[in-house]
């Protein structure tokens, strides 16, 4: 069963599709992911789950990740439904065994889910670069006469 959820994993960033909304709203990052559980209700949770940690691993450096793996696991991935805005069931299908499987478009919030991240002390990729955000430890400035701070 873990080989089939890491193929689930694998086979659903080959689905990515990447939404964001204009500067000042929220930003979303849709997804088409699989899951699979023994029930359709587990396999519906576990589908919001491979969501969460795809969009996860595009926003969050993969070496804090790993360090993290524990509390992530405890605070983020146990509730991942809290970090969709939506999770539409595109299909459907009982497979052998009696086993479920979904598949559906899932928008995660990513301001959200970045925040819980940075609050676990979980090292953030760039991700919209500014004037005001943050970059690699130092926040933009600006020199004599408004021009970028050259350093």
């Amino acid at each position: 069963m873990l080989y089939a959820k890491q193929l689930t994993v694998g086979l659903s960033m080959a689905w990515t599709i990447l939404a964001v909304a204009p500067a000042g709203a929220e930003t979303i990052d849709r997804v088409v992911v699989s899951g699979t559980g023994l029930s359709r209700e587990s396999a519906i949770e576990y589908t919001a789950e491979v969501a969460v940690t795809l969009v996860m691993e595009r926003y969050a450096r993969t070496a804090s990740l790993n360090e993290n793996r524990e509390r992530i696991r405890n605070r983020i991935l146990d509730q991942s439904a809290g970090y969709l805005q939506s999770l539409k069931i595109i299909d459907e299908v009982l497979v052998a065994d009696g086993v479920h499987e979904v598949t559906a478009e899932a928008a995660v919030d990513v301001g959200k889910l970045v925040t819980s991240l940075k609050n676990l002390h979980v090292a953030i990729k760039l991700i919209h670069p500014g004037p005001n955000q943050a970059i690699e430890g130092r926040r933009g400035t600006t020199g004599p006469e408004g021009s970028p701070d050259h350093h």
